[in-house]
């Protein structure tokens, strides 16, 4: 099973990892398959609401297997086998040779109040 989309200027994540991500606790973001960001500079987006803006700085593909504990750690899990039953949560079964991508981002801004996305122009987009 594989997968390539791209994605942009919008990145997701679970209410449960927000704070993370807006403390720069959480730092990588893996993705299931091929996925490439159209734009540097992104959305960081929760419950259809944005959060603030990042700067995605080192993207690279790799199988699942070939994880390194520095990726673990950045996505702010405690293992390798966290972070593998949440990616299955998320995409269902996958292994260790499925091809996964590594998003390396910094939060450059954080918004005093999240902005709803359906106020934006989504045209622009």
């Amino acid at each position: 099973m594989g997968r390539e989309v791209d994605i942009g200027p919008f990145v997701r994540f679970k209410e449960k990892y927000l704070e993370s991500v807006l403390s720069g606790r959480k730092r990588v973001t893996v993705r299931y398959g091929v996925v490439k960001p159209r734009l540097s500079l992104i959305y960081i987006v929760c419950c259809d609401k944005i959060y603030a803006e990042a700067l995605i700085t080192r993207v690279y593909y790799t199988e699942l297997g070939k994880l390194g504990e520095e990726v673990v750690e950045a996505e702010g899990f405690t293992s390798r086998e966290e972070l593998i039953n949440e990616l299955r949560e998320i995409y269902g079964e996958v292994g260790d040779r499925d091809v996964v991508t590594v998003i390396y981002f910094t939060v450059v801004r954080k918004y005093d109040k999240p902005v709803p996305l359906k106020r934006l122009n989504k045209a622009h987009f």
